[in-house]
């Protein structure tokens, strides 16, 4: 009997990214199952730590694969190739940013994203499945006709991925007793990262002088909205917003290890893995009520909307004093996760692609 395969592409993969994360637990899962798999990238946006992990487009062979699982959030060569692919074509959809938040900020990204926009609709007719890793996803695969083949699976991670390494720089320099409010993400209009300045500023002024806002993630996304931040932060004489730029898995538990509280006020996330990373480091998490990040977080954590600087300073405030909110929100992000490590991922992937599987080889 010929060992059957299952490949994936990817529009990128690097270090830290919830997409390519997810990939690397699918792919080895499905080798554990005895499938052949292998994930895809383009070349110019394999992480250079992890070439070799990934491969290539050009080295897709469309006619190999029983089936392709395509992960999707931007405008890539990969539609193209799924295109092509002769086997079971499956859509992940892991959320487009709507192009609005860079409209005016980087034009070119604008325009890209509205690409990105199209190339999902043709994705979508294309798929014999599309899944979406959040209820708040499905709903643009449901407006693009995909309702009924399209199916919400949660986002696949690994645990331990969170459990372990160090950054001796990052820990010496913000492991002190300043009080550390932590975002990590891209640094992107979406995430509402000026909200986050000037809610920090109004902690420092007024409550808390020894504290620090920890800024974590690259800006490469879109460096005009980074400079538009550095001039925010120094315009209000904060020098103690810190923009760490790209850390690695190691730097982002220890950037967890350092904080006492994690604080996203981003406006649009399909999903938002850092919320969990930080609920796994025992960080109590304030997060805007937006998007995806509801689903992520579950009944863990304090969800906000509607706040103004001062608002959600004093609340974050409240987490971060040593009084009954802070152990609530803690021991609510306890319960979270004891059901997302109930979760048995290994069986809910495979039981799903059995069955795409075997009605494909009735049908055909």
């Amino acid at each position: 009997m010929l060992t059957r395969r299952i490949d994936q592409l990817v529009g990128g993969y690097a270090d830290g990214d919830a997409i390519s994360q997810e990939a690397r637990y699918m792919r080895d899962v499905l080798r554990r199952r005895g499938f052949q798999s292998d994930i895809y990238a383009s070349a110019a946006h394999i992480a250079p730590a992890l070439k070799g992990d990934a491969l290539p487009y050009e080295r897709f062979d469309p006619s190999a694969p029983d089936a392709v699982i395509f992960h999707f959030s931007t405008a890539t060569p990969a539609t193209g190739l799924y295109a092509s692919a002769r086997g079971l074509r499956i859509l992940r959809y892991h959320n487009i940013t709507p192009s609005v938040y860079f409209e005016g900020v980087d034009d070119a990204v604008a325009a890209q994203l509205r690409q990105a926009h199209d190339e999902l609709a043709q994705a979508v007719g294309q798929s014999d499945r599309c899944w979406s890793d959040s209820t708040y996803n499905a709903q643009d695969i449901a407006r693009l006709g995909g309702g009924a083949f399209s199916e919400v699976m949660p986002l696949f991670f690994s645990h331990e991925e969170f459990a372990g390494g160090q950054d001796a720089a990052l820990q010496a320099a913000f492991g002190d007793d300043l009080c550390n409010w932590l975002f990590v993400g891209r640094i992107v209009p979406n995430k509402g990262i000026e909200d986050l300045i000037q809610a920090f500023a109004w902690y420092h002024r007024c409550l808390n002088p020894r504290s620090r806002l920890l800024i974590a993630g690259s800006e490469a996304s879109c460096p005009p909205y980074y400079g538009m931040l550095r001039l925010l932060a120094a315009r209000l004489g904060l020098m103690n917003v810190c923009f760490t730029g790209f850390v690695s898995t190691a730097g982002r538990h220890t950037l967890y290890r350092c904080a006492d509280v994690f604080v996203t006020a981003s406006r649009h996330e399909g999903f938002c893995l850092p919320l969990i990373e930080a609920m796994e480091c025992d960080v109590p998490v304030v997060a805007r009520d937006a998007g995806g990040m509801p689903e992520a977080l579950g009944e863990g954590g304090v969800r906000f909307d509607g706040l103004d600087a001062r608002e959600l300073a004093l609340l974050v405030a409240r987490v971060t004093d040593a009084g009954p909110l802070r152990t609530q929100v803690l021991a609510s992000q306890q319960r979270r996760l004891e059901s997302l490590h109930g979760r048995r991922g290994d069986e809910e992937l495979m039981q799903r692609l059995e069955k795409l599987l075997a009605s494909r080889k009735r049908d055909s």
